[in-house]
């Protein structure tokens, strides 16, 4: 089960090589005769091929892109690159992603209908790109390294969206109870971005708990210890939290039995099943443990905020949180209303002087600085009164980066809402969703949220460390979806 973020993009640099058949000036070249012969053409352009590969390793970023077999191809006056030449791509056509043209190939993308890209300070490819992309061809212009660097990045963050394959384990509604405005449109998703999903009922992860707590009860007794050894502070017993590893093991299980990178479920739907209160586990855990091995996951079964979750993960190369967006009015820290759940009521905090926006839930990860970088300092909380229900608790006011990044799409998966602020307070609630964060948002808090509902994007949002606006809309543009950055 290879995380989807990890595949690479494949480039295949072809260097095209005009080499006339004659020497000869006129109104398409100039120069010394011995300098336009065949031979002398010929040679230069081989030149330059066996300076340009080792260039190419230096210069592209490794990270994200894999370098194949660069190609030295050649035609001539008639602007015809015969067939043997363009068989040249042949070896690995399969695996190529997009191709990097040094000038004029013409042919090559008609006959295989691959992306590419030019790079190049001329005309060329301001023509090449305005020509294939009218066809319905594949095209990008870059101007130096640093263009096609930030391209790749964002084409690598492409291919590992149509990479995915989401597991839901579903409450077989076709939309969640809890999230009328989750996408419901599940064959969209794989037409437009060729996210696929294998989606079952949520009852078959009671028998792998039944199984895996048989056959791998030592893996999750281990695996229970090093979470609570690692941990600032537990306050749940650790048999209750075992259970909830065990969950996390055999929702695992299922993700490799349908081959899925990415996994949901829908809370409310589980809960009413009362399985979890027999067997004292929630879902929590597991959606952070998973999120920070670059497996994106939602909770109750949004699809819309898992989209924006995959997104910032894939983009930034970080653990992402998600949460209930909550209006904090001005002079009042509490949220409690009519219709507002008990659980979710502050205590004994500060007045703010603004209005804020409140993100709450209880899958924040620990690879928040990203998933090269040391994880966060947690706490291991209760979401239950009764004490069971592990949720790792993370102070993410207490961390050098304040700015963050959220986001969602719309129900037809044709538009992302994105949003910045700054967090500026933190509040550890001992039962129910939580940790809550405060966010001074860019923009008016009520409009904001106006938006959300008016623009038909929906409540949850998908929280990253960073500013990731500007990526999103090349992202956009490339993907050909709609990015709404308030304010």
């Amino acid at each position: 089960m290879i995380p989807a973020m990890e595949k690479k993009i494949n480039l295949k640099p072809v260097f095209s090589n005009r080499v006339h058949t004659a020497a000869w000036e006129g109104p398409c070249r100039t120069g010394k005769l011995e300098e336009l012969t065949e031979e002398y053409e010929r040679k230069l352009g081989e030149e330059e091929f066996a300076r340009w590969k080792p260039l190419l390793e230096k210069k592209i970023d490794p990270e994200y892109t894999k370098i194949l077999d660069p190609v030295y191809m050649e035609w001539d006056e008639t602007y015809v690159v015969k067939e043997c030449e363009l068989k040249k791509v042949e070896k690995d056509i399969h695996e190529t992603d997009i191709f990097l043209f040094t000038y004029r190939v013409p042919g090559l993308i008609e006959k295989y209908h691959k992306p590419m890209v030019m790079m190049n300070l001329g005309p060329t490819p301001i023509d090449l790109v305005a020509y294939y992309t009218d066809i319905g061809e594949e095209a990008y212009m870059v101007h130096d390294y640093e263009e096609l660097n930030m391209l790749l990045r964002v084409l690598q963050v492409k291919k590992a969206i149509s990479s995915t394959k989401l597991l839901i384990l579903s409450g077989t509604e076709h939309i969640p109870v809890s999230v009328n405005s989750s996408i419901h449109d599940l064959p969209m998703l794989q037409e437009k971005y060729g996210i696929r999903n294998s989606r079952v009922s949520f009852r078959l992860v009671f028998d792998e708990m039944e199984r895996v707590a048989g056959k791998n009860g030592k893996i999750v007794e281990r695996d229970t210890e090093a979470l609570i050894e690692k941990s600032v502070e537990t306050n749940i017993p650790a048999e209750d939290l075992a259970q909830d590893l065990t969950f996390y093991h055999a929702v695992k299980s299922l993700m490799n039995k349908y081959e899925c990178n990415a996994f949901t479920i829908p809370c409310m739907n589980l809960c009413a099943t009362r399985i979890p209160a027999l067997k004292h586990f929630v879902p929590c855990i597991t959606h952070t443990l998973l999120k920070d091995e670059k497996y994106p996951t939602s909770c109750e079964e949004d699809i819309s905020v898992w989209m924006a979750v995959m997104v910032l993960m894939y983009l930034s190369e970080k653990s992402v949180f998600m949460g209930n967006p909550v209006l904090v009015k001005k002079g009042h820290y509490e949220v409690e209303e009519i219709g507002i759940m008990k659980g979710m009521v502050s205590k004994a905090k500060p007045e703010f002087d603004e209005e804020v926006l409140e993100i709450h839930h209880s899958v924040p990860g620990m690879k928040m600085n990203g998933f090269e970088n040391d994880s966060l300092p947690y706490k291991i909380g209760h979401f239950t009164h009764e004490g069971w229900g592990g949720k790792i608790q993370i102070d993410m006011n207490e961390n050098s980066e304040k700015k963050v990044t959220f986001a969602r799409f719309n129900r037809s998966a044709d538009s992302m809402f994105v949003g910045r602020g700054e967090i500026i307070d933190i509040e550890f609630r001992e039962e129910f969703c939580s940790p809550a964060i405060f966010i001074k948002t860019e923009g008016n808090v009520r409009e904001l949220r106006q938006k959300l509902a008016k623009g038909r994007y929906g409540h949850h949002l998908a929280v990253v460390y960073g500013d990731y606006a500007d990526s999103l809309r090349q992202l956009g543009e490339i993907m050909n979806f709609n990015v709404e950055v308030y304010p």
